[in-house]
């Protein structure tokens, strides 16, 4: 026996679409909505004949909470905005479904290519989650895709920097992670990737860290290299408060490197810093030539 589809009254769908009762109940009454009748007469909208409704006459449903139903259809179709690459564009839509196994294999050819991890890695991750979130703002990713997509894109990192030979003991030490109050993991994760591969021991202390424990970590590694990926900034002047004590704390013999999204122009000249680097090849480049003189 087929399960009994869910009723709705006109008042009811009139609120989920935030238009007029009146306007529902002459849509119902000229039969652009199909309803059926109870015992006492009422009129009724089936949850099918709602959404035939609703596609054919391009509207939405703006409060579908109010009738039980999702926020979005779950037969949409979602198309994840940015670069034009088709390679990219596969791997955002296969993020957005969830298909890791997709994305492993896009993640491969990328590098066989001819880019490292680390390049692979920023390319197609950093621009699918700048589309998910642009897609998150319009209503057209639910939180649960974008969290979804973040713990692949974590897995996939974690991969990547397994196949990279463990660093000799001589290797220069590097850490740094996402100051307190910044959310976002992956971008320090791509950072401890990249420096990975241009032979620094590098380990990231993760995100949202007090300035507390980023000196703490740099008493306990002794680091020959500091750095600090800043993507979210909630608190301005508690940050450049907080910041400066640590660049004070690790004295001249320690290089601290700054860079993310949130470090504007108003902000940076009020920091403490060796180099600010726009680009996770920038830090790459400065940290090769950093390491090559410790050599010399």
């Amino acid at each position: 026996m087929a399960a009994r589809q869910p009723q709705f009254s006109p008042k009811e769908v009139a609120a989920a679409m935030e238009v007029s009762e009146s306007s529902v109940k002459r849509w119902c009454d000229n039969g652009t909505i199909p309803v059926i009748k109870t015992a006492g007469g009422h009129r009724r909208i089936t949850l099918d004949a709602l959404q035939a409704f609703v596609h054919a006459n391009d509207r939405c449903l703006l409060k579908p909470e109010l009738l039980g139903l999702p926020q979005l259809s779950p037969d949409r179709t979602t198309r994840i905005e940015g670069n034009e690459d088709p390679l990219n564009q596969n791997f955002r839509d296969s993020l957005a479904q969830g298909d890791e196994a997709a994305c492993r294999k896009l993640m491969a050819q990328k590098i066989a290519s001819g880019n490292t991890r680390s390049e692979a890695a920023e390319s197609l991750i950093t621009d699918a989650m700048h589309g998910f979130g642009e897609a998150w703002d319009c209503n057209e990713l639910d939180v649960y895709q974008e969290r979804r997509g973040c713990d692949i894109a974590m897995r996939l990192i974690y991969e990547l920097r397994s196949e990279i030979p463990s660093p000799p003991k001589s290797a220069p030490i590097a850490i740094g992670g996402a100051p307190e109050g910044d959310p976002y993991q992956l971008p320090t994760m791509l950072v401890e990737l990249a420096l990975r591969e241009v032979g620094w021991n590098a380990t990231s202390l993760g995100n949202d860290l007090p300035m507390e424990s980023f000196v703490q970590a740099a008493h306990d590694y002794d680091p020959q290299m500091v750095w600090m990926s800043v993507s979210s900034v909630s608190e301005p002047g508690m940050f450049v408060a907080a910041q400066n004590q640590l660049a004070d704390s690790l004295g001249e013999d320690v290089p601290l490197l700054i860079g993310g999204r949130a470090l504007c122009d108003k902000l940076r000249p009020r920091l403490r810093y060796t180099a600010h680097c726009d680009s996770l090849r920038h830090l790459v480049e400065l940290a090769a030539l950093m390491r090559l003189n410790r050599q010399k």
